[in-house]
């Protein structure tokens, strides 16, 4: 991964094939461009044909598989030069692929897209089952996440055991919100390409964090196309 500069905008360089951007903080921040202008963007430096992204809403609705909706938290696509970002601001920002053919989604995930599925959707899905490659994008790390006990408890409700992912510390509950999603991609036998991902709660100087900065969060934005 290595750090480019887009007039004016930084970003991370993660991958070519899919292309995988991430924004990073800058004076010239690609998060507060409208779609039309993070196009004008890409199109000019990448020629890409076309750039999307959605209002999220923590759910579990994937553009490109599911049918209309006032919001999307994921997209499929299996079209070259169509680019998509997912914004977040502690939650990770999953992108699956498969690298032989074009099969690419991109997905929000937080605790509650996370619960309710959004990633054994995605992969169970006909154009999933294809995946073969994951990155799992910056988002906040286990030292910081800390979960009160309604969170396990809406885990429990659902019958799903994440004791294994929650570490106790100074009496606080403190949740591993990669390792829970690794366990979902190792089950249906996706690599990931990254071991380890920068924590969005720490990196002040290049990520956006909403548990840091609460109302004063924008937003990092993983972009990625074939």
């Amino acid at each position: 991964m290595k750090e480019i500069i887009i007039d004016g905008s930084r970003m991370m360089q993660v991958s070519d094939n899919p292309k995988i951007l991430v924004s990073l903080k800058s004076k010239i921040d690609f998060s507060t461009f409208s779609n039309s202008a993070k196009e004008a963007l890409l199109k000019k430096h990448f020629s890409i044909d076309s750039y999307r992204d959605f209002e999220q809403s923590h759910g579990d609705k994937i553009f490109g598989i599911d049918k209309v909706s006032d919001s999307f938290d994921g997209f499929y696509t299996n079209k070259k030069k169509k680019a998509f970002g997912i914004k977040t601001a502690d939650c990770i920002p999953l992108i699956l692929w498969n690298p032989e053919k074009i099969v690419l989604f991109g997905l929000h995930c937080g605790w509650r897209g996370l619960l309710s599925g959004i990633v054994e959707k995605a992969l169970s899905s006909n154009a999933g089952i294809e995946v073969t490659h994951a990155f799992i994008g910056p988002h906040i790390s286990h030292k910081h996440f800390e979960v009160k006990n309604d969170f396990i408890e809406a885990f429990a409700s659902k019958r799903i055991n994440i004791d294994r992912f929650i570490t106790i510390s100074d009496g606080k509950n403190y949740m591993n919100l990669r390792s829970f999603c690794e366990q979902k991609l190792t089950k249906y036998g996706v690599k990931i390409i990254n071991e380890s991902s920068p924590c969005s709660y720490e990196k002040n100087d290049s990520l956006f964090s909403w548990r840091r900065d609460k109302e004063k969060s924008l937003r990092n934005v993983c972009l990625s196309w074939f």
